[in-house]
């Protein structure tokens, strides 16, 4: 049996060096502490000394040893020059184009059915309507202007179908042919401006409206153009400040003003009209919201049977606020609009979608504080051409 002797400071470190060279199945033969240093020194430092053998030298049963096999040679491939030979360049042959073959379906199979979805990715803009540059712009114009787009879709087929091509190349021309299309969606009061079969008008509105400059631009009109002998009423007593401005306009236009606060007062005044004598009633600004006003409102207007009655409808108010508005005041059978302080805005989309879908026809329009001017008889192109830029001015 082979042994082996191992030394280290500690038991367990030369057990652990046992156990790295002859494994963790080896045997001790002998463990004892032994000095360690040199001879000379009398403070030596003592050692453990195991002595062990493997369990294979001690059973007698040790592996036998495998020979190492044999080196083999290393193998270089000798590689040997080639010379390449580049061949002469051949000149191209023009193959004949391909053959196109149309399959057409198998008799008792039917034919695919085309795709609508890729039919519709692969269309092409010249598959769409063209429209022309001019009546793109028209539509921005009109979108800005909110007007009702149902409407702008209207009025952009009618054009591209009535419309020549010069027409529609010309971009003057084609707006004053949409102005004309939609002047001709407004109703006008048949008579405004030219006779007054009523020897009583009176004006009606919210208040802030402008209805007391219309009624006085109402006065001078009818008294230049009409030769009428005008008195203005004014019924509009509570408001502070109203009577003098009544008669601070009643002088300036050579009228006689006429006081009312009650109904009957109203009643008194209109009972004796004189030959070409024309009353113009101007009553108190009204709150649309307001039941009792609106009551008040009629109990004064049941005094003027047969009255002629315009609503000052302001173009400074929002298009719904102009709808309820004629839907309050429309009870009192309204004959005609007067659209007051044109001049004071830009935007006009929302006073034309009221004029166009309201049953009120226009009558007048008013810009300004002149009387003497600035009071013109109702002319639907006029207000549709306010919507492509061009305004009012006082």
């Amino acid at each position: 049996m082979v042994t082996k002797t191992f030394k280290a400071e500690s038991t367990i470190e030369t057990l652990q060096l046992v156990q790295n060279e002859l494994g963790s199945d080896a045997i001790v033969v002998s463990m004892r502490e032994v000095p360690i240093g040199p001879l000379w020194n009398p403070w030596k430092k003592s050692a453990v000394e195991v002595v062990a053998a493997s369990l294979e030298e001690a059973m007698g049963t040790q592996k036998p040893r495998v020979a190492a096999p044999p080196a083999q040679k290393e193998f270089v491939e000798e590689r040997p020059e080639i010379e390449w030979e580049i061949p002469a360049q051949k000149k191209p042959v023009k193959l004949p184009p391909p053959l196109k073959l149309k399959l057409n379906p198998m008799p008792d199979q039917p034919a695919p059915l085309a795709d609508p979805v890729r039919k519709a990715e692969s269309a092409s803009p010249s598959d769409e309507r063209y429209t022309p540059p001019s009546l793109k712009k028209i539509q921005q114009q009109l979108i800005q202007q909110c007007v009702e787009t149902t409407l702008i879709d209207r009025l952009l087929d009618l054009a591209l179908e009535t419309l020549s091509p010069a027409t529609l190349a010309d971009a003057e021309a084609c707006k004053r042919s949409i102005i004309q299309l939609m002047g001709a969606e407004l109703r006008v009061q048949k008579g405004a401006g030219a006779f007054m079969p009523n020897s009583v008008v009176c004006v009606v509105g919210a208040s802030g409206s402008g209805k007391t400059s219309a009624v006085a631009k109402l006065a001078m009109f009818f008294k230049q153009n009409m030769n009428k002998s005008v008195t203005w009423v004014c019924a509009d007593t509570v408001r502070m400040g109203a009577i003098a401005e009544a008669k601070a306009y009643t002088d300036a236009l050579g009228l006689e003003l006429k006081l009312v606060y009650t109904p009957q007062d109203l009643k008194e005044v209109l009972s004796a009209p004189q030959a070409n004598e024309l009353f113009l009633v101007d009553t108190p600004g009204y709150n649309p919201c307001s039941e009792r006003e609106m009551v008040e409102l009629g109990n004064l207007l049941s005094e003027m049977p047969g009255r002629c009655t315009y609503l000052a409808v302001p173009a400074i108010f929002k298009e719904a606020d102009l709808f309820q508005l004629a839907a309050s005041l429309g009870v009192f059978n309204l004959d005609g609009l007067i659209l007051t302080k044109l001049d004071e805005t830009h935007h006009f989309g929302g006073l034309y979608n009221f004029a166009r879908k309201n049953q009120i026809p226009l009558g007048y329009f008013t810009t300004g504080r002149d009387t003497s001017r600035h009071l013109e008889v109702a002319d639907p192109a006029r207000l549709a051409s306010a919507l492509f830029g061009k305004e009012w001015t006082n």
